[in-house]
C-alpha cells in the first residue's frame, strides 16, 4: 500500500493515517470496494444530486439505498405540509417534489443496476405489477458485482 490512497467516495487523496475522508466525510474501509465501502447518507444524497441526469456508471447498494430513504423522508414532509396548508386535495408540494426527484431517482435506479450488471431499461419492470416490483427490490437487495463490469469499476464513483 502507498503512503497516499484516494477515497472511495469522491477521490480525494487521503493520508495514511486518516480514518474519514476529509472532503466527503466518507470512512475509510479496508480491503473492500463497491458496496464494501459504507457511505454516509450525506454523500449519499450528495452524489445521487450532483448526479441527477447521469445515466453511466455504478451505485453501490448503500448509495441507492441512503437515497430512497432521503426522497421518502421529504416526500412525507412535503405531504404533511400539505395537508396542514390546505384541506382538500391536491396539495402542491407532494407532487412538485415527485416531479423534482423523478429525474435522480431514475439516474440512481440505472446506476444501481448497473452495478449487478444489468441494462437499465429493466427498471421498465416497474410497470409491471408486482411481480416486476419485487424482482427489482430484490436486485436493489443484491451485492454489486466484484471488480469492474461493462458499465466501470467497483467502487462506484460515477
Amino acid at each position: 500500500m502507498s503512503d497516499m490512497s484516494i477515497c472511495q467516495a469522491c477521490g480525494t487523496p487521503l493520508q495514511p493515517t486518516a480514518r474519514f475522508c476529509p472532503a466527503c466525510g466518507a470512512g475509510r474501509w479496508p480491503g473492500g470496494a463497491g458496496d464494501g465501502i459504507p457511505r454516509s447518507f450525506g454523500t449519499s444524497v450528495g452524489i445521487c444530486l450532483r448526479n441527477f441526469a447521469t445515466f453511466t456508471g455504478r451505485a453501490p447498494r448503500a448509495e441507492y439505498w441512503w437515497f430512497v430513504l432521503f426522497e421518502v423522508l421529504v416526500q412525507s414532509a412535503a405531504n404533511i405540509v400539505d395537508h396542514a396548508l390546505v384541506e382538500t386535495p391536491p396539495g402542491l408540494f407532494g407532487p412538485l417534489v415527485g416531479v423534482v426527484f423523478l429525474l435522480p431517482a431514475l439516474a440512481v435506479g440505472v446506476r444501481r443496476l448497473h452495478d449487478i450488471d444489468r441494462s437499465g431499461w429493466w427498471l421498465l419492470l416497474y410497470f409491471v405489477p408486482l411481480l416486476g416490483w419485487l424482482l427489482l427490490l430484490v436486485w436493489a437487495c443484491t451485492r454489486g458485482t466484484r471488480g469492474p463490469n461493462r458499465y466501470g469499476p467497483e467502487n462506484g464513483a460515477v
